[in-house]
């Protein structure tokens, strides 16, 4: 009896260890990620593919306002809207100082000679961007609310910081883009209906042509992430565009109307220059500490472009706060 048993237990000793070892593999590509992963892993440097980066979402969110017509339409009008305002503007000034007319007698100091006239005429259109800038920085997010598409760009990266910052990076890019090729347009308008008008700029200006050419389209990006900023806040097209419209248009109109009716009220004159469109003309102007500055505080041209980051900044902080904590509906 004792040697059956023994004879039974090396035939089970044979069968257990001739049965394959199915937990454990032993070559191919189940075999190659246990050896990789079991060892140092941090030796392998390879990055997964399902891995969420910050350049991927910024293709997709290019991508996906390159997909939409009123992207295209918008970023048109911006680029448009300031050769178009600097042809007026450098047609109204050649009407005003006659230089349209054959008139021998016609006063010599309507005959505007001065660079910041032609530096005015250059900028002036990116007033009228600068609202189109914002409404388009709105929609970039407010339309997938709108259109029930935020539930499928949240499912796909869930990192609501980073989708923002995503859709803010693709929109700083072509809001640029477009703001400095209109401008450059602009400047090549004036140089052709302005000739010689390109005079010496006043001492309080050295580089109003860098601040201008450079600054402006950088000021029109700050706008736009406003508006994106504002329409985080509010989740909504009407509520966003309200919001921008109220920031830059209707408050700076209530401050310049009760600075009329109040007498005496310096602070309401001071409220009105650190308003966002006040301090877009202050740094286009290149406005220095001038006689011509006014009474009271006036910043200066850097100082317009920080409170306008300020002012930005604040817009995009509030933003980010209600959407990463806000439910989607």
């Amino acid at each position: 009896m004792s040697a059956d048993n023994g004879r039974r237990a090396r035939r089970s000793r044979r069968e257990v260890a001739a049965e394959p070892d199915y937990a454990t593999p032993r070559h191919g590509s189940d075999f190659t990620r246990l050896r990789r992963t079991s060892g140092l892993p941090f030796l392998d440097s390879r990055r997964p593919s399902g891995q969420l980066t910050l350049s991927g979402a910024v293709r997709g969110e290019l991508r996906k306002m390159f997909s939409l017509q009123s992207t295209w339409v918008l970023l048109l009008i911006i680029t448009l809207l300031q050769p178009l305002s600097t042809g007026l503007m450098a047609r109204a000034t050649r009407v005003l100082a006659g230089l349209d007319r054959q008139i021998d007698d016609f006063p010599a100091h309507l005959v505007f000679a001065s660079g910041d006239v032609f530096w005015l005429a250059v900028a002036s259109g990116l007033f009228p961007a600068m609202i189109m800038a914002g409404i388009l920085g709105v929609l970039v997010l407010t339309r997938e609310f709108s259109g029930d598409t935020i539930e499928s760009t949240l499912m796909a990266n869930p990192r609501r910081g980073m989708v923002l910052m995503a859709k803010g990076l693709a929109l700083t890019l072509l809001t640029w883009l477009a703001a400095q090729v209109g401008l450059l347009i602009s400047w090549i308008l004036a140089t052709l209906l302005l000739p010689g008008k390109s005079g010496a700029l006043p001492a309080y200006q050295p580089g109003l042509a860098l601040i201008d050419l450079l600054g402006g389209p950088l000021l029109l990006v700050l706008f736009a992430l406003m508006g994106l900023g504002l329409g985080a806040l509010s989740r909504s097209k009407a509520g966003g565009i309200g919001l921008f419209l109220g920031l830059t248009v209707v408050l700076p109109l209530i401050l310049y109307l009760l600075r009329g009716l109040i007498p005496h009220a310096g602070w309401l004159q001071t409220l009105f220059r650190l308003t966002p469109a006040s301090l877009l003309g202050t740094f286009l102007s290149g406005l220095g500490w001038a006689p011509e500055a006014g009474i009271g505080w006036w910043p200066t041209w850097w100082q317009a472009g920080l409170i306008l980051t300020v002012w930005t900044a604040l817009c995009c902080a509030l933003g980010t706060l209600v959407f990463r904590r806000a439910d989607i509906v």
